[in-house]
């Protein structure tokens, strides 16, 4: 212990640069761990923060694309649905129509579709309908029209285009 407080005492200039160099790097460490940190995501957390817990209690039904499939095959011949798929709080949909169809034709069926939904998915899922035209050069389309969830209480009743 002795010859430890000498070489210290004898070298005091090393001893203290030395100790600046190490406490600089693991500071540096430190800073660089909580830099890294703030910029990369926690791949353990959902991408939507915790906006689904909402909805985890009013699934939609799994049946929810065979009726949609249903009641655009009763009434409406010449629009088909695409694609179906629920993300967190949003049910997505996309249907194609005929470049002939009026838009005035589905902005109705935008309406009517929209009693295909229980009370809960229209309470809680905000829901996204696409339209595309199977005729790329339409002047018509795409459009999107979105129907909100209910917000204080108050929910549209029709697509918002």
């Amino acid at each position: 212990m002795n010859k430890f407080k000498e070489y210290i005492k004898n070298n005091k200039k090393k001893v203290i640069i030395t100790s600046i160099v190490i406490v600089s790097i693991i500071l540096l460490f430190v800073f660089l761990f909580g830099v890294i940190k703030y910029l990369m995501p926690d791949t353990k957390e959902s991408v939507y923060g915790d906006r689904c817990k909402v909805t985890q209690n009013y699934p939609v039904e799994s049946d929810r694309e065979d009726k949609i499939n249903q009641f655009l095959e009763k009434d409406y011949k010449n629009i088909k649905l695409v694609k179906f798929e629920v993300k967190c709080n949003l049910i997505d949909l996309i249907v194609e129509v005929d470049d002939k169809l009026s838009f005035s034709k589905v902005k109705s069926m935008g309406k009517k579709l929209l009693t295909v939904f229980s009370e809960d998915e229209l309470k809680y899922y905000d829901i996204q309908l696409m339209v595309r035209c199977s005729n790329d050069k339409s002047e018509d389309y795409p459009k999107i029209g979105t129907h909100h969830k209910e917000i204080d209480g108050k929910t549209n009743s029709d697509f918002i285009w």
